[in-house]
């Protein structure tokens, strides 16, 4: 391919040789940074016990981008886990790719991701637009790729460095060991905050524990060691409290707390850790919180090479990220692209025009995809309102059918509940009367007579576009009140079934399809195949397709309905 370019706007970072790490525990860290300044507070890591394989500065990407060194990386045999201080992505079918053979070679990728803004989002014109701004796709993106996304220099070096020294598949049973009730407090505090399973310990191991430590400390889970113990007790009785601990069967990682430098307290504590640490048959982490390291047991803590942290928000916040990344491992795998074709008359529709679709191509281009919609007639006299509306069957909803009036229950373009014909020729001259009167001039198509779905949970389905990763399918907790919410899920194509599931089952709402408060259970299964169907649409439409809209999707006890939609096409 001929000759390949290297930044430009970079430096030689990238061929300097990295510090090798005297008894290094676990593996190493291969870092990208897209600013070379910002790579070496990481690097400096080094300097607590934490090796890295090569340090590559990107620069501005003229050719070799971020994701092509992500790849390199994903198979470098000296490489453990990857990490990155990212500003943008210029390709995301080489990201993508570069992710799924990190996934493929079970390498953890940690990543700063700045810009989580985007100004164009406040641009768009549907709800999916305001609720998906580029950050959102990226997330989603991770999300498929268990990228662990970090806000911070301090949490991307720490989080690197748990998941390269931290032995994969470690179980989730915490025993939390400190100095002070006060600090075991906190700790446990912290932990639970994350998310985090502290198991008690059996009270074999409790009572074994007191004959070492005073009876009025508590040792079920925080263990509280009293302090004065580290300075009265011999070396032997203070490690066995260790090994006492790291017996119990419910527990799978020790994280011990040392919350300030005390002299000879802390030096004995991080002594015994020292000694320990190769021998534990169970995995140990420890936070060192005071600023004061001119102490003989926090370089102590350094020399055993165990994950060390300088907070516990930090601490337990990577071990969160290192259980749910062990738990998406399982399901790791390429998603096909998605197929399919919606005939000869849509694909004449999406290169006929752009803008906001009318109700009759909006109506089109979902019976095509294959989204199940309600029955809708769309008329244009009060008296074919009344037949239409007759020939659905009442109660009735109708609705103005205008691109001018994209959210029209925010317009007051909407009636529910027409119960008989004379109420239906009513409400046509009503909403056409309303909507002539706030946009004298715009195009009305008519009025959609529409089949009033009982009611289900409402959700919003949407599709948007990145510029970078492509279409991107939204799913979220919908109606009048879905931008208010806030609540969606967004993944980029491909997708699949799975990656649909999981994105409902993550949204806030989902107990509302769960059955909550005794309400029977919504058909979650239907809710997947409107996404599923979506997605394929958006996939067929590519980025002709630049935002739709269902909104709201009436999700029942059997089956699920799209009764509004807003299609926006690319110019």
């Amino acid at each position: 391919r001929g000759i390949r370019i290297f930044g430009p706007n970079t430096n030689t970072n990238a061929f300097e040789r990295m510090p090798e790490i005297p008894n290094l525990r676990g593996g190493k860290i291969g870092l990208l940074t897209q600013s070379g300044h910002q790579g070496r507070p990481i690097v400096q890591g080094s300097l607590f016990g934490i090796g890295f394989s090569r340090w590559v500065p990107t620069g501005n990407e003229v050719d070799l981008e971020m994701a092509d060194f992500l790849e390199y990386f994903a198979y470098d045999d000296e490489t453990a886990v990857i990490a990155a201080y990212v500003e943008g992505f210029r390709d995301g079918g080489k990201l993508r790719r570069a992710l799924q053979a990190a996934n493929d070679q079970r390498k953890p990728v940690v990543m700063v991701k700045v810009g989580s803004t985007s100004a164009g989002s406040r641009m768009a014109q549907s709800h999916t637009g305001h609720l998906t701004g580029s950050d959102a796709v990226v997330q989603g993106l991770f999300a498929q790729h268990g990228v662990v996304r970090v806000r911070d220099l301090d949490e991307l070096l720490e989080t690197a460095a748990l998941f390269a020294k931290l032995p994969a598949r470690t179980g989730d049973g915490l025993c939390l060991y400190s100095i002070s009730g006060g600090s075991g407090t906190l700790m446990a505090e912290v932990a639970e905050q994350h998310g985090l399973t502290l198991p008690a310990l059996s009270e074999e191991t409790q009572r074994r524990l007191h004959e070492l430590l005073p009876d009025y400390l508590t040792v079920a889970n925080p263990v509280d060691n009293g302090g004065q113990f580290l300075t009265a007790a011999p070396a032997d009785r203070r490690v066995r409290v260790l090994e006492l601990i790291a017996d119990d069967p419910a527990v799978d990682l020790i994280v011990i707390g040392i919350t300030g430098a005390l002299g000879e307290m802390t030096d004995n504590f991080c002594a015994d850790i020292r000694q320990f640490a190769d021998r534990s048959p169970k995995p140990l982490v420890a936070t060192w919180n005071s600023f004061k390291v001119d102490e003989r047991g926090f370089q102590d803590l350094i020399d055993t090479g165990i994950p060390l942290f300088r907070s516990f928000r930090n601490c337990f916040a990577a071990l969160r990220d290192f259980y749910a990344y062990e738990r998406a491992a399982g399901g790791f795998r390429a998603r096909p692209p998605l197929a399919g074709r919606l005939g000869e008359d849509v694909d004449a529709l999406l290169h006929s025009r752009g803008g906001v679709l009318g109700a009759r191509d909006a109506k089109a281009l979902l019976d095509a995809s294959g989204v199940s919609s309600a029955d809708e007639v769309l008329v244009t006299s009060a008296g074919a309102a009344a037949e239409a509306a007759a020939s659905l069957g009442f109660p009735v909803a109708m609705k103005i059918a205008s691109p001018g009036f994209p959210h029209k229950s925010e317009a007051g373009l909407v009636r529910l509940g027409i119960g008989s014909a004379t109420a239906a020729r009513a409400a046509y001259r009503d909403l056409v009367g309303l909507a002539r009167a706030a946009k004298p001039l715009g195009p009305i198509e008519g009025v959609v007579v529409q089949e009033q779905v009982p009611d289900g949970v409402e959700m919003i389905v949407g599709v948007t576009h990145d510029a970078t990763l492509g279409p991107a399918v939204m799913v979220g907790t919908g109606g009048i009140f879905a931008e208010v919410l806030a609540d969606v899920a967004v993944r980029p194509l491909p997708v699949d079934a799975r990656d649909a599931e999981d994105m409902i089952r993550s949204l806030r709402g989902f107990p509302l399809l769960d059955g909550a408060r005794g309400r029977p259970p919504a058909d979650v299964n239907a809710l997947v195949d409107v996404v599923m169907a979506v997605a394929r649409l958006a996939a067929a439409c590519g980025p002709k397709l630049r935002e739709l809209d269902l909104n709201p999707v009436l999700v029942r006890e059997k089956g699920a309905v799209a009764v509004d939609s807003l299609v926006i096409l690319a110019d």
